[in-house]
């Protein structure tokens, strides 16, 4: 069963790094050809601003996701590493929770964010802002569930025999 995890999580952080170089490319390739249609005047870019904005979404949400995932995130790490024994651990079990409520938080009312929105994208007249905003309850749920494994590891006092792929 542990390698089934395992596996799923290698992929699912193979596909979150590949979304996020893809958009980070696509997101160059548009701030280029928009500063060189200034000068030159081929073409009108008119969606390039919603399409930049999507993508910037879906890069900082997954980026932030995988942060979580390899713990390169901003965390509380001051006490819990200077505390030993059974404060310490009972500091980083906090941290933790805290940690796991609020990405729970963030996808709950992310997804009924994205369910209550009926909002089209203002220049890409067939694209509703679910479609941008979506990225907020898919990210926080991974991260809520490395925040689970984080948790998990923290009661059982295995907090630091982390290995990141």
């Amino acid at each position: 069963m542990l390698s089934i995890l395992k596996t799923i999580d290698h992929w699912v952080s193979r596909i979150t790094r590949l979304i996020c170089v893809v958009a980070l490319g696509a997101i160059v390739v548009m701030f280029l050809a928009n500063v060189f249609v200034r000068f030159v005047p081929i073409y009108n870019f008119t969606q390039t601003d919603d399409w930049i904005q999507i993508c910037l979404i879906w890069m900082i949400f997954l980026g932030a996701q995988e942060l979580v995932r390899t713990r390169n995130h901003f965390v509380v790490e001051v006490m819990t590493e200077r505390l030993e024994g059974t404060t310490g651990k009972i500091c980083r079990v906090v941290v933790c929770a805290i940690e796991l409520f609020t990405y729970a938080l963030i996808c709950y009312y992310g997804w009924v964010w994205v369910m209550r929105a009926h909002a089209y994208m203002q220049s890409i007249p067939w694209m509703q802002v679910k479609v941008a905003y979506a990225a907020i309850p898919i990210s926080a749920f991974f991260m809520s569930c490395y925040a689970l494994r984080d948790f998990i590891l923290a009661i059982q006092g295995r907090y630091d025999d982390f290995e990141s792929i």
